[in-house]
């Protein structure tokens, strides 16, 4: 549950009295799709794994606002929420002293109990990022954590980004006007995944991101592709969300100095957006196949979703 859902009190965005309650009230409907989706199967991590990996794993810092810090959340739940919710997302890293930044999947998974979560990212071994951490992995004996057996870690440093909009917000002046939004950022260290049922797995979760319970719906994935695909996992040291919800505020104005206001008033509000997934256009490959009835529920649960979040956000 979300850390700040049961909070009584009221926080003031822009002018607008808006409950913390009232700009989350909907995330739960979001949240019931990960389960199947943010947590490895037990056979797929060996108990030597978990134990070396249980003595290098971070604690996650909350990567807090430096302004509008009422608009921040620090629970893996709020982060988890909005990366279940956007299908895409931007990874940036440097290379060779320049910023990179690619849009790319990103997995969010918790993968034991009380553990911070982790994010998987995936591509072809030939890709930069892939490229970049596997030639810092073969250079180093051992990724530990930050200061561990005094050895500072070595890993590559990647920052997450996913951002989802609620909704275009207008003001009565220029100045006023923004978006309802939600925006997780991650910070954290890359390493190669090298158990082959971690990366099916990976490979699983990533066609369910796409479309919960595709996996089930497709032919096996064939091994000589686990075997291809590269998958990196990147512990996050730091992260949070921020976040605006409700009605735009009223621009304060001097008429003495900025001068009269419009004889008609400006109309304010907002207008939400509909991301809304639409009827299902056959590739003609496949012709005696049928529509699935698990991908019709989930078009027609997500748009239902998607809309009632942006106006339960926009009051």
């Amino acid at each position: 549950m979300l850390s700040y859902a049961s909070k009584p009190c009221v926080t003031k965005l822009r002018g607008a009295r808006v409950s913390y309650s009232a700009c989350t009230r909907l995330t739960n409907l979001f949240l019931q799709r990960l389960n199947s989706r943010h947590c490895c199967p037990s056979r797929s991590i060996s108990a030597t794994c978990r134990k070396q990996r249980a003595t290098v794993q971070p604690t996650m810092e909350a990567a807090r606002l430096r302004r509008r810090e009422q608009r921040g959340k620090y629970d893996v739940d709020s982060i988890e929420a909005v990366f279940a919710d956007t299908f895409f997302s931007h990874v940036s890293y440097v290379d060779d002293g320049l910023p990179q930044c690619l849009p790319m999947i990103a997995l969010f998974r918790r993968v034991w109990e009380q553990q911070d979560p982790v994010i998987y990212l995936h591509g072809h071994p030939s890709s930069r990022l892939m490229e970049i951490v596997r030639a810092n992995e073969s250079e180093q004996t051992s990724l530990k954590g930050e200061e561990i057996n005094g050895k500072p870690d070595t890993r590559i440093r990647v920052c997450i980004t996913a951002t989802k909009v609620d909704g275009l917000v207008l003001s009565s002046a220029p100045n006023g006007h923004t978006f309802n939004y939600r925006s997780a950022v991650l910070h954290g260290a890359c390493s190669l995944e090298k158990d082959r049922e971690i990366k099916r797995d990976v490979m699983r979760g990533v066609t369910n991101h796409i479309v919960e319970g595709r996996w089930d719906d497709v032919n096996p994935v064939a091994s000589f592709q686990v075997a291809l695909v590269c998958v990196i996992r990147v512990d996050v040291l730091k992260g949070g969300v921020k976040f605006r919800a409700g009605v735009p505020g009223i621009q304060p104005r001097d008429i003495t100095k900025d001068g009269p206001d419009n004889e008609v008033p400006p109309w304010t509000g907002v207008v939400p957006p509909r991301e809304q997934l639409d009827e299902p256009i056959p590739s003609g490959l496949t012709d005696d196949a049928k529509v699935p009835e698990g991908l019709l529920r989930f078009i027609e649960t997500r748009n239902k979703a998607q809309r009632q979040y942006a106006h339960a956000v926009a009051k």
